[in-house]
């Protein structure tokens, strides 16, 4: 125990070292004459007497920094209000230990390359900008009535920052209900998970939980299901019809509306009982078992229910066996040694047995596909059949895992995660209802913050993005939409080429800085080898090379030199920010690199295959490559 508190407070010294504080206020109270200084940082630190040099930023007085603005202001401090006026508010940007710059705002800036931009902006115009942009983040972060709420801007807009300041913002305001122990980011793939998991900003604590949504679900099933980008592989060949259809079918409001009648009907009837016979004899009528279910279990839930049933026909059982074992005792006797005719007995007993016992689990034991196979008796005959031959084989596609995960927890046969009390779910663009109404279920205690950018929903089949759907998932449908309008993280001449990419009327507002112009080229192997290089050249340390495909990625990874394959697998958990990798684009989906080289074949670009385009071009912040066929380079160079 010493040995961990000492770990740990030298963590926070090397911490203080490298930041030792990153804002200040000047307060006055009434009736004072002059303004108290308050430097704040990760942790209080005082000086040889005693005086605090150094407020923790958990402490009351630094609320002022959070909630006020220059001005009357007030706190809440354990003696009571403190009322005064705010006389300043300063930020600051530490490199290394080094103080780069300050900034003096009147908003909280949660965005370190917000701050980048305004410690260099000279114009009005560019500081009414900035002004903007923070106060559209600052809305969405201190939203504090709202279990649910939904941030959605184009790549680039900060969305992640937001989500990362509002966790602490809670934090900041739920001290005594949340820590990071009890914050989950929902992230696409595992290589985002640890792209992200260390960027919780400014909180002293230990660093937030990330899973993936698959990760999640096999968690609930209790088995391993299809991996996200597979279906996407899958869905890419326009051969596979079949595969479209189920997802058309499986993505949208009305299969989730679907689901949730078929949960209802559940819990108010079982699951459809029937007479369980031995032979031509009745041993439990249908009528009895729903008595049971719908009388004397009513107040549970129905997995519940069912657990309770099977103890009760478990002990009715015990008494069937104990009959037929002392008949067949009889039968037998004289034939076998005591040991044989004990052994017989029991082989008999079980046999006769076997048909009820089958009968029974039929009915009072479910999984997954179990459930979701009764729920789909309402569904087209090629897609029950296409289910049934993957539940005979141990196969879950994607959009089914999603679907029988969901029925699990509502119906209550999978434990919902009651620790969690703030969930983040990234790319929330790519989860169709039925996932997201899972994810309400599944955390039940937990306040929801949702990400996305409706222009990357790639799916093929997916019905059209409508974020404010997405509170309705939760059973929250006037949960507020926050949008973020502007793109400020990729260069102007980025954001440019990504709206020549876009469908129209989809267009980014690009606001920030000016850098190189991109390549748009046709693709060589060659080319692709001297545009790494020539990134490489140009001091960019993170750089992606990025496919349409994960088997094009595969193929690319094996001609280039040090570079690192991401496939979705444990092995990206090694994956670390300054690695140049080869991907899919939808592995990379959320994260961000110094230079992009997309790799794309000739493909025609309907509105789907634009969307997949910019999702990979706007990956780049400050140089991009866009290598492809003949009409690629044609429609877009």
């Amino acid at each position: 125990m010493r040995r961990q508190f000492a770990d740990s407070m030298a963590q926070r010294s090397r911490r203080m070292l490298l930041n030792p504080f990153f804002a200040r206020v000047d307060f006055r109270e009434e009736g004072a004459t002059v303004a108290e200084r308050i430097v704040i940082g990760l942790y209080s630190l005082k000086d040889e007497k005693g005086e605090l040099l150094v407020h923790d930023w958990r402490a009351p007085v630094c609320s002022l920094y959070y909630d006020a603005m220059p001005g009357e202001a007030a706190y809440q401090s354990p003696s009571g209000e403190i009322r005064g006026e705010l006389t300043l508010k300063r930020q600051y940007r530490m490199e290394q230990g080094r103080l780069k710059y300050y900034v003096d705002t009147r908003l909280s800036i949660d965005d370190s390359m917000l701050l980048d931009i305004l410690s260099g902006a000279t114009s009005r115009h560019m500081r009414q900008i900035v002004a903007t942009i923070q106060s559209e983040q600052n809305a969405a972060i201190r939203q504090d009535d709202a279990r649910v709420v939904s941030v959605v801007g184009s790549a680039g807009s900060g969305k992640t920052s937001v989500a990362m300041h509002r966790a602490a913002y809670l934090m900041y305001h739920r001290r005594d209900l949340l820590d990071a122990s009890k914050i989950m980011i929902l992230s696409p793939s595992t290589a985002f998970s640890e792209y992200v998991s260390g960027v919780l900003p400014e909180l002293g604590e230990e660093n937030i939980r990330a899973r993936t949504l698959r990760e999640v679900v096999e968690d609930v099933l209790g088995k391993k299901v299809e991996k996200p980008y597979h279906q996407l592989e899958a869905l890419l060949d326009d051969a596979d019809g079949l595969r479209r259809e189920s997802v058309q079918y499986k993505g949208g409001a009305a299969f989730l509306d679907q689901l949730r009648r078929f949960a209802d009907n559940f819990a108010a009837y079982g699951p459809g009982f029937r007479d369980v016979r031995l032979d031509r004899q009745v041993l439990i009528r249908r009528d009895e078992l729903t008595r049971m279910y719908r009388g004397e279990l009513s107040l549970l839930t129905p997995a519940q229910k069912l657990q309770r049933m099977a103890a009760t026909l478990q002990t009715r059982l015990e008494g069937w066996e104990d009959r037929l074992y002392k008949q067949y005792e009889k039968s037998f006797s004289g034939r076998y040694g005591q040991r044989e005719l004990r052994q017989m007995c029991n082989i008999a007993v079980a046999q006769r047995l076997q048909p009820v016992r089958a009968q029974l689990r039929q009915m009072l034991e479910m999984k997954g596909g179990d459930l979701l196979k009764q729920a789909m008796r309402a569904a087209p005959k090629p897609l029950r059949d296409a289910f049934d031959e993957n539940l005979a084989a141990g196969l879950t596609w994607w959009e089914d895992a999603v679907a029988e995960a969901y029925l699990m927890v509502r119906l209550g046969f999978a434990t919902p995660d009651k620790q969690i009390y703030h969930l983040l779910v990234d790319e929330a663009q790519d989860y169709s209802d039925t996932a997201l109404a899972m994810l309400g279920c599944y955390y039940p205690n937990a306040r929801v913050t949702l990400l996305g950018d409706p222009k990357q929903r790639t799916t093929p089949g997916l019905e059209d993005c409508d974020p404010a759907r997405w509170g309705a998932c939760f059973g929250m449908a006037d949960a507020p939409v926050f949008p973020l309008s502007r793109c400020y993280r990729s260069t102007r001449p980025i954001a440019e080429l990504c709206n020549r990419i876009l469908p129209g009327g989809n267009a980014l507002i690009p606001f920030g800085r000016e850098g190189n112009p991109p390549t748009v080229a046709r693709y060589s192997e060659a080319l692709l080898k001297q545009t790494l290089e020539a990134f490489r050249a140009a001091g960019h340390s993170s750089i992606a090379v990025i496919t349409r495909s994960q088997a094009q990625a595969d193929s690319l990874s094996t001609k280039l030199d040090r570079v690192y394959r991401l496939d979705g697998g444990e092995a990206d958990l090694n994956y670390e920010s300054g690695d140049n990798v080869v991907a899919c684009y939808h592995l990379t989906k959320g994260m961000e690199f110094d230079a992009v080289v997309v790799v794309w074949p000739e493909v025609a670009l309907d509105d789907g295959e634009r969307r997949r385009l910019y999702t990979a071009a706007s990956r780049a912040l400050h140089d991009v490559a866009l290598l492809g066929g003949e009409g690629l380079v044609e429609a877009l160079g």
